[in-house]
């Protein structure tokens, strides 16, 4: 037996989320993948294979680079070999070989998303005062505010030792929802505002909240201060996430591995990818000519 790591990346337009679920609600990327693992006899399931992913992306969440973690006895595991037997929209890109113990999700130290905010043309965003804001961010803060109700479980990876209170209010559950931003970046690019968020652990709709967040700022609801406020509990705020169509896990960073690419593999996946681009290309310019019709 050795340990496999893989890089994987998928569209997930069509799955309900990264993770298999209890209750059949539809596709998972994860039921895809271990399908395809199963059915080319590189595992026999999760228990016997120590399998471990870094992340639990929601539905319609995509990933540039979700890493997943599995033993195996399987002679020759290649990324092209998997990618015979998943559906076009998920696809594996490179593998690792790491020591026997790693965890994809334990050991990784950081991870990094990014989200396509799009801002309509006749709708002015402060992206100075966005990025301000985006600052106050960056550090150790209870993001109790930009965590999804009633979860009380850390999305990537629970922190045991920040257990008990901060700022005079109590932290629900056994998880802590305290965890450190290291970079928060932004830029304009034609129509979207493109906001990457680095740290090593994040929330369940985490990103999508502190998203909605900046936009508010943005557009002037709300100021820097209502940000120092959320992060200092000084007030509670249901902030409703952005929409899950426009954030990507760009990609999980971990000490020592060295994962290899399939060239052949990227190749594919690219030109794959250029299709899907055509052709929403063309249906954006499209949507766009009906609703100036419709709107005159």
């Amino acid at each position: 037996m050795e340990r496999i790591a893989l890089k994987i990346g998928y569209l997930g337009t069509q799955y309900h989320g990264f993770q298999i679920q209890p209750q059949s609600v539809g596709p998972t990327i994860e039921g895809e993948l271990f399908k395809a693992l199963k059915n080319l006899e590189i595992i026999e399931d999760r228990a016997s294979s120590n399998y471990s992913a870094a992340g639990r992306t929601d539905k319609g969440v995509h990933a540039l680079s979700q890493v997943v973690s599995f033993d195996t006895a399987h002679p020759n595991v290649t990324p092209r070999m998997i990618n015979s037997l998943l559906p076009e929209d998920i696809w594996a890109v490179a593998i690792a070989k790491p020591p026997s113990g790693f965890n994809a999700r334990r050991d990784a130290i950081a991870r990094e998303y990014r989200y396509f905010l799009w801002v309509q043309p006749d709708v002015g965003m402060d992206i100075t005062g966005m990025r301000e804001a985006s600052e106050l961010l960056i550090g150790v803060h209870d993001f109790s505010n930009f965590a999804q109700p009633d979860n009380h479980e850390e999305y990537d990876k629970p922190l045991q030792g920040f257990r008990g209170q901060r700022g005079g209010a109590p932290l629900a559950g056994s998880y802590s929802r305290i965890t450190e931003i290291k970079r928060v970046s932004m830029e304009k690019r034609n129509s979207f505002i493109i906001i990457d968020i680095e740290a090593r652990s994040f929330l369940r709709k985490m990103v999508r909240k502190i998203v909605s967040a900046l936009k508010m700022v943005g557009s002037g609801t709300e100021d820097k201060r209502w940000v120092e406020d959320l992060l200092e509990l000084r007030i509670t705020e249901q902030i409703e996430p952005a929409p899950a169509f426009g954030l990507v896990l760009k990609n999980v960073s971990y000490q020592g591995i060295t994962f290899v690419e399939d060239e052949y593999a990227k190749r594919r996946i690219a030109a794959r990818i250029k299709e899907d681009l055509i052709f929403h290309a063309a249906m954006a310019e499209v949507l766009e000519d009906m609703v100036n019709e419709y709107a005159q």
